[in-house]
């Protein structure tokens, strides 16, 4: 499972698009590249545990994600 597309599709779901949907997708690649990860923009808006299930998403090291099975047992409420 790509987990990093999860955390992207998590942020598209809460605000309706996906981050940086205003930038052709090389300018996106590379804004993502060098700066941090994308967040939800009105993160009180949000659980905290939701907040915390979208960043442990879209850790940029591929080694730090959690797995699909580490994922299933976070627990988080909308």
């Amino acid at each position: 499972m790509d987990i990093w597309s999860l955390g992207i599709t998590c942020i598209e779901l809460a605000e309706k698009f996906p981050p940086l949907f205003d930038l052709n997708p090389i300018s996106a690649l590379y804004y993502i590249s060098q700066n941090d990860s994308p967040t939800l923009k009105n993160q009180e808006s949000w659980s905290s545990s939701f907040n915390n299930f979208i960043f442990s998403c879209l850790q940029k090291d591929p080694n730090e994600r959690p797995s699909s099975h580490d994922l299933k047992n976070v627990c988080f409420v909308c």
